[in-house]
């Protein structure tokens, strides 16, 4: 019961650092939320000078002008808005110190009738956007293997490559509203009650009082279970007596009353 215990309270002791860590980075992302708007080359570096944090970048609000690349533009596979799977629209901004990977919006899946979906055009010419930042994804994005323009993951650095000329380290998610919206459904904008995602903090305080709990109904087990013995010890010994009582006959009967009054032994 004592390694039990021990083992309850380093789970209580982990979930207080899990509390900790999530308050941290829901007041980080809820910071970065309502922060001014800036320019984008304030918040984001290009790839290869400097890799920010996602806590620090994620969500912040920023704009950018330029114009877009619809070319070069793809489709994310496999995302899901309000529960509906689809794409994301990727269309690069080249803006006059590097192109920023925009995401435009989301096609539901159901809107292909056969194959990819039909993306609607990217504005022409020059377009100033207000978006808000995510950070890069890393993994790789697949782009070799899938057709149609696909990737599985907004990676600046592989789009780097590709594309021959620098790119933000992360990328943005278009406003409603905003000059490449049209015919797209709008990326929703966080919900900042917990804004990290996973469970909210509320249900990391429960799991600290249910582990100390654990901890000290681990520590008060032997003491209930020893009780109970002594009580069951107790018991048996009640029913020895009452069953050598029930065996006396009625003259032993007798004379143990007697004996009781007069105080004198029987033998």
């Amino acid at each position: 019961m004592l390694i039990v215990a021990a083992i309850c309270v380093l789970a209580g002791t982990w979930q207080i650092s899990r509390l900790s860590g999530k308050v941290t980075e829901n007041d980080a992302l809820r910071h970065n939320a309502h922060a001014a708007t800036a320019p984008v080359a304030d918040v984001l570096p290009l790839v290869g000078k400097g890799a920010p944090s996602g806590d620090s970048i994620q969500y912040r609000t920023v704009t950018a002008s330029g114009s877009y690349e619809p070319a070069a533009q793809a489709l994310v596979r496999q995302r899901t808005v309000d529960g509906d799977t689809g794409y994301l629209v990727l269309t690069p901004l080249r803006t006059s110190q590097g192109t920023l990977l925009v995401v435009r919006g989301f096609i539901s899946g159901t809107a292909a009738t056969s194959g990819l979906p039909t993306i609607p055009a990217a504005p022409t010419g020059q377009v100033s956007v207000t978006a808000r930042v995510q950070p890069a994804e890393t993994r790789n994005d697949s782009a070799t293997q899938l057709g149609g323009k696909q990737v599985e993951a907004i990676n600046p650095r592989l789009q780097s490559v590709r594309l021959g000329t620098p790119v933000y380290a992360g990328y943005v998610e278009l406003h409603a509203g905003q000059p490449g919206t049209g015919g797209l459904t709008p990326i929703p904008a966080p919900d900042l009650s917990n804004p990290a995602g996973g469970a909210i903090e509320p249900q990391h305080v429960a799991y600290i009082i249910q582990w100390y709990l654990f901890a000290l109904l681990a520590l008060a087990a032997p003491f209930a279970v020893a009780r109970a013995e002594t009580r069951s010890h107790h018991d048996d010994d009640r029913e020895v007596d009452d069953v050598t009582v029930a065996r006396q006959t009625p003259e032993e009967e007798r004379a143990a009353r007697l004996a009781d009054r007069y105080g004198r032994v029987i033998r």
